[in-house]
């Protein structure tokens, strides 16, 4: 059952309950299967691995995990398939790996990393990250309505389920939003803001990054 594949990934038992999840900060249960990856250690020489469930690699690590999955053996194949199918659009879209959850906006002061329009307060919104030195980082979030101009679509249920980041009692509100999505702002992304933030500042320079790699 356990696993390695290309470049450092594998797929294996936790062999303890200490280790969290890179992707949602949870526990991983012993005894559960996880992805381990070994990436530069960021405060010093050598390699260290980071751990995630196998439903959070799959969404936001989709290369790594597919490597890993070629050589492992999951005890449910209908999961194994399901896990695969979610990486696998993770690699077609490529910002899809940023999605970490849906939640109601705290204020009415943030803005759309998309459209740049405010989020009102209460308002569903998707929370983003960036995954840099070994570690998730926040870039923001935007409209739930903006999602498929965003990430290039808006059949999103699936995969928050997997993450377990949908709000129960938001679910239907959710569904009327991911089916009311707004047109693009003109040339794409919207202009970056006047005074952005680290967050934004990530974001934008991970846009960059694959403006230019096209």
């Amino acid at each position: 059952m356990p696993a390695s594949g290309a470049a450092g990934t594998r797929i294996e038992l936790a062999s303890t309950g200490r280790a969290k999840c890179r992707g949602c900060g949870r526990k991983i249960e012993k005894g559960e299967l996880r992805f381990g990856e070994a990436l530069p250690n960021p405060f010093g020489e050598g390699l260290a691995t980071v751990y995630f469930h196998l439903a959070c690699a799959a969404c936001m690590r989709p290369e790594g995990f597919l490597l890993a999955l070629e050589g492992a053996s999951l005890p449910d194949p209908e999961t194994a398939s399901a896990l695969r199918a979610m990486a696998e659009r993770g690699v077609q879209y490529r910002r899809l790996p940023r999605l970490a959850r849906v939640e109601r906006a705290a204020s009415g002061r943030a803005r759309c990393r998309l459209c740049h329009d405010l989020i009102e307060k209460n308002a569903l919104r998707f929370a983003l990250q960036l995954f840099e030195d070994g570690r998730m980082t926040p870039i923001g979030t935007i409209h739930v309505q903006c999602a498929a101009a965003y990430f290039g679509t808006a059949d999103l249920l699936d995969r928050l389920g997997r993450l377990e980041a949908v709000l129960p009692e938001a679910r239907d509100e959710l569904i009327a939003l991911l089916a009311d999505q707004r047109p693009a702002p003109e040339g794409g992304m919207a202009p970056g803001l006047a005074k952005a933030g680290p967050d934004e500042t990530a974001g934008a320079h991970a846009d960059e990054r694959e403006r230019a790699a096209r």
